[in-house]
């Protein structure tokens, strides 16, 4: 007896087309949407939506917000490249390397709040402590002289920006910090802090992020050690210094 032909096999249920490949997402996506955005208040939900892919997608990259803006940290940080060294006096490279760290904690204060809380991790460090010293050492100077260069440098530069990001807090705030020095000393006896009134307002009216000074006092010092002279800035150091924003009463 014959057998029935056998059923044909149903086919399957018909895929719905994609209408596109997802978005490719990598690190340097996230980190260029997370600077783009502001670190300040920055959420990964946000750059998720910024970058049109689903928050998880971020999460195969990222492991939160705290890696993320320690990894903004190191982009910044890095964002202007040391030269070789080979080429100017190391005097010229320390002066770049402050500016760099100036302008990376002044541009996202974040990053400040982020150090205090030990949350920036030695990543954001080592690769530029790195070219730092491959280009100081062209100069004579031994990696543990470099080392100190550099954490002195770091030492005053954030001093300076922790002041220029207080005295933008202070003027966003209605309340700056040279109008409310000004009334403190007004309110004060006359015959009261008789050095501070010395040194009024031409000394205290100075601003800590005009720190180009205070670090050639500290190059200068560092030669001297060296049995050098330190050579004038450069016009372009001359010009920086001349730019630097003056508070506003």
């Amino acid at each position: 007896m014959r057998r029935p032909p056998a059923a044909s096999t149903p086919k399957a249920a018909a895929t719905p087309a994609r209408v596109g490949r997802p978005p490719r997402v990598s690190v340097q996506a996230i980190i260029a949407a997370a600077l783009e955005l502001g670190l300040e208040q920055v959420s990964l939900k946000q750059i998720a939506r910024h970058l049109g892919v689903a928050p998880a997608t971020l999460y195969r990259h990222v492991r939160n917000r705290n890696e993320l803006l320690r990894l903004a940290a190191f982009e910044l940080t890095l964002a202007r490249r040391l030269p070789s060294g080979a080429a100017e006096h190391w005097s010229e490279l320390a002066t770049r390397y402050a500016e760099t760290l100036f302008e990376s904690f002044v541009a996202e204060p974040q990053l400040m709040n982020e150090l205090l809380k030990g949350r920036l991790g030695p990543q954001a460090e080592i690769d530029l402590l790195d070219q730092f010293l491959a280009a100081v050492c062209q100069h004579g100077f031994s990696p543990e002289q470099g080392v100190r260069l550099f954490h002195s440098i770091g030492t005053l530069m954030l001093g300076a920006a922790a002041g220029a990001i207080g005295l933008q807090a202070s003027r966003d705030s209605g309340q700056p910090w040279n109008l409310a020095l000004h009334e403190a000393l007004a309110r004060r006896d006359r015959d009261e802090l008789p050095f501070v009134r010395q040194v009024f307002p031409q000394a205290l009216d100075r601003q800590p992020h005009h720190w180009l000074p205070a670090l050639r006092a500290l190059l200068a010092g560092i030669a001297t050690l060296r049995g050098e002279v330190l050579p004038e800035p450069s016009l372009q150091q001359s010009a920086a210094a001349a730019l630097q924003p003056a508070d506003r009463h």
